[in-house]
């Protein structure tokens, strides 16, 4: 099962991948030294919002359904064309938080537990 310093070093490094592939891309959010902090922080965040204090402690944040709605967004994310910079740095943030979260959820998926529908709000 992977445990807290995995998610961190997993989202770090698809935080970082993310900004080497992007093309549309923001001196200051597309940095390869902000991409593994914002990675690592957003790679543990789920487990942030509902802390791993027993094995059945994935619910909402940890669920099919916010795994079906992040990687939604980040579809959109990635299709954004922003022109204006500022925009370019949001897009940035979220393609890099995005993919790290997403990568803790299927983590995640792939242990005997798996992960919840839809898990208590």
């Amino acid at each position: 099962m992977p445990n807290a310093k995995t998610h961190m070093l997993i989202g770090a490094g698809v935080s970082v991948t993310a900004v080497l592939l992007d093309k549309n891309k923001h001196p200051v959010s597309h940095h390869v030294v902000i991409a593994p902090v914002v990675g690592a922080v957003m790679g543990k965040l789920p487990d942030i919002l509902e802390p791993a204090f027993h094995p059945n402690h994935r619910q909402f944040f940890h669920g099919v359904t916010v795994l079906t709605l992040l990687s939604a967004g980040l579809l959109k994310a990635y299709q954004w064309s922003p022109e204006e910079p500022f925009e370019k740095f949001i897009r940035g943030l979220m393609l890099m938080g995005g993919v790290a979260y997403l990568s803790h959820l299927i983590c995640d998926a792939s242990t005997l537990k798996g992960l919840p529908l839809l898990g208590k709000l």
